[in-house]
């Protein structure tokens, strides 16, 4: 449901070989599977456009709090961390406005996993970021930063909550993992 590519396009070459049968055959039977496979891609495409799976809603908030911190918008980033984590909102509020972001680019080595049977539910992701950044002072200035980031949200409601963040050495984004 996430990422329903291979379906699509093995579900659409089957229903073009049971078109094709069925205008060199005249039979209604092929007609009728094209007909079924078509309508089940169909049903697919909407339940997934409907359905928003917990990886996917982690990855969306993930690109959200991207674009936020890109926009340097302090308050919309601390709506993003989990409520019962104010020392997380303090470190946010003091590390945040030290920088003028104008780039927060997520790289695609992106991994997601979810814990749904803990409670609260939690994920954990881990992906490189390249950042461009100035500091305040006027010191540096649209400095290329990449990093390696785990970000941990918790589910709070219906929304995932960032939980924790630490970054490393970019270079732990290319580790094979054991």
């Amino acid at each position: 449901m996430e990422n329903p590519t291979t379906v699509l396009v093995m579900g659409g070459i089957t229903a073009l070989v049971f078109g094709a049968i069925w205008l060199q055959t005249g039979r209604k039977i092929e007609l009728y599977i094209m007909l079924a496979i078509v309508t089940f891609l169909a049903v697919l495409l909407v339940a997934g456009s409907i359905w928003k799976s917990d990886r996917r809603q982690v990855k969306t908030a993930l690109f959200l709090i991207a674009r936020d911190v890109e926009r340097n918008d302090v308050e919309a980033v601390v709506s993003h961390l989990h409520p019962s984590i104010p020392e997380l909102s303090s470190r946010v509020e003091a590390e945040m406005p030290m920088y003028n972001f104008e780039e927060v680019n997520i790289k695609q080595n992106l991994e997601i996993e979810v814990f749904a049977d803990e409670s609260p539910p939690r994920a954990v992701t881990s992906f490189n970021v390249v950042v461009v950044a100035s500091d305040r002072s006027g010191l540096i200035n649209g400095r290329r930063v990449p990093r390696f980031m785990k970000v941990t949200f918790l589910k709070d409601g219906d929304e995932w909550k960032v939980a924790g963040y630490e970054h490393h050495d970019p270079r732990e984004g290319f580790k094979k993992k054991q």
